[in-house]
């Protein structure tokens, strides 16, 4: 009996235990369901001040430069001098093709100009000079057999009407004198000939068979040139498809070069914005690969005319790449400011909450958390512009808002 007695006891005693522990937590919660949640906040003034409405278009970073390398004459290449990502400045010899055969061709050539200008050179000198000075000798010599034959037939002529000579001596006289005179005219002629005629043709052909011989030689020396493969530009490479030995034409990119110490931007300007933007415009261009960066950037190019597949209008931006730490391909965010509100009461953008469409702001009033349904103006990267449901020099939760609701209790703890 003793030992059941004990039981019961011992079990008594375990529920009393448990009992007194259960009400005791529900007390405590009670108790902590009667002291108010109290949100520490970040807070800010409702001002005035200048809005612009930005509008965020992309695009990808381009070098203000790209060149492709095309040789203009295919060959095998006997020389690269650069590489992928080497500096290479304007007239820099990238790579040089075998040249054994434009060298002979040039040496052929040479020879063949040098034979034409000995001909031109013939034609208006030398053996033809040598040929005039005959011919005056001989039209000389014509010239004194005429006057020769003419005085003697004069005397001859006077001879006969005086019965001193026979008529057989006077006509021997009159035909020495036509033969005399038939071989001036022949003489006269031939240098007349030779000087009008046959040396100015001769001259000419000579000078056209020198132009000929030039030009094939220029033709010649131009393909010697184009086998030393030349940048047009200072940059870097970018590309080379070549190596030693290898055969290349002149119709694929041998090498590229790129110059970007600036950059461009091309980006697509919507209708409605396109006559607010102009050109040496600054706008801001935002590139996360390059240590997320904002940079400035300046409008060169604004076309006047939309494009026929996307309807917007074609701007490019340049900027300058200092540091080198932009690169052609890279993803950037250029923001347009595509109007202003100024002096306008504007919030911290940091303060609205988007809520189900709507724009909440929360306002300390006293010490309590009041939320605000605003109609918002422009928005900026920092300000909203706000055209009802707050007030100038209003305080607004920028930092705890989302842990708190209409008529939480806040202390504002402001760093």
């Amino acid at each position: 009996m003793k030992v059941k007695y004990t039981s019961f006891f011992i079990v008594l005693s375990i529920f009393a235990l448990v009992a007194s522990g259960c009400g005791s937590r529900d007390t405590t919660t009670m108790a902590e369901q009667n002291i108010e949640k109290v949100v520490a906040v970040n807070t800010a003034k409702v001002a005035k001040t200048t809005v612009e409405s930005v509008v965020t278009l992309n695009g990808k970073v381009k070098p203000i430069q790209e060149i492709n390398i095309i040789p203009k004459m295919g060959g095998k290449v006997s020389a690269v001098h650069f590489d992928v990502g080497q500096q290479v400045n304007e007239q820099d010899v990238l790579f040089v093709l075998d040249d054994e055969d434009m060298r002979l061709q040039v040496e052929q050539a040479e020879a063949a100009l040098k034979v034409a200008k000995a001909g031109l050179a013939k034609a208006e000198g030398g053996a033809t000079e040598q040929h005039l000075s005959q011919l005056r000798a001989s039209v000389l010599t014509a010239e004194t057999n005429y006057n020769d034959a003419k005085l003697n037939y004069d005397r001859m002529k006077q001879l006969f009407e005086t019965g001193a000579v026979a008529q057989q001596a006077f006509e021997g006289a009159g035909s020495q004198l036509k033969i005399a005179e038939e071989q001036h005219r022949s003489a006269k002629t031939a240098l007349e000939l030779t000087e009008n005629k046959i040396n100015p043709e001769n001259a000419a052909a000579a000078q056209a068979q020198v132009q000929q011989a030039q030009a094939a030689y220029n033709v010649a020396k131009s393909k010697l040139d184009h086998t030393v493969i030349t940048s047009p530009i200072t940059g870097i490479v970018a590309a080379n498809n070549v190596d030693v030995g290898e055969l290349v034409g002149s119709s694929g990119v041998a090498m590229s070069v790129i110059d970007i110490s600036s950059v461009t931007v091309d980006v697509d300007v919507p209708e409605n914005m396109i006559n607010k933007i102009r050109l040496n415009d600054k706008v801001n261009v935002h590139i996360s690969a390059a240590e997320g960066q904002s940079l400035e950037g300046k409008i060169i190019t604004v076309s006047p005319s939309a494009d026929a597949k996307t309807q917007s209008y074609p701007v490019k931006i340049e900027m300058v790449n200092e540091k080198g730490l932009l690169k052609g391909g890279m993803f950037a965010e250029v923001k347009l400011n595509a109007d202003k509100a100024e002096d306008a009461v504007a919030v911290p953008l940091k303060a609205v909450i988007n809520e189900d469409g709507k724009h909440i702001v929360y306002v300390v009033n006293g010490d309590k958390a009041e939320k605000r349904e605003c109609e918002l103006g422009f928005v900026d990267e920092q300000y909203a512009q706000v055209i009802s449901g707050l007030a100038e020099d209003e305080t607004v939760i920028i930092k705890g808002q989302h842990y708190v609701q209409d008529g939480s209790k806040v202390v504002i703890v402001n760093q």
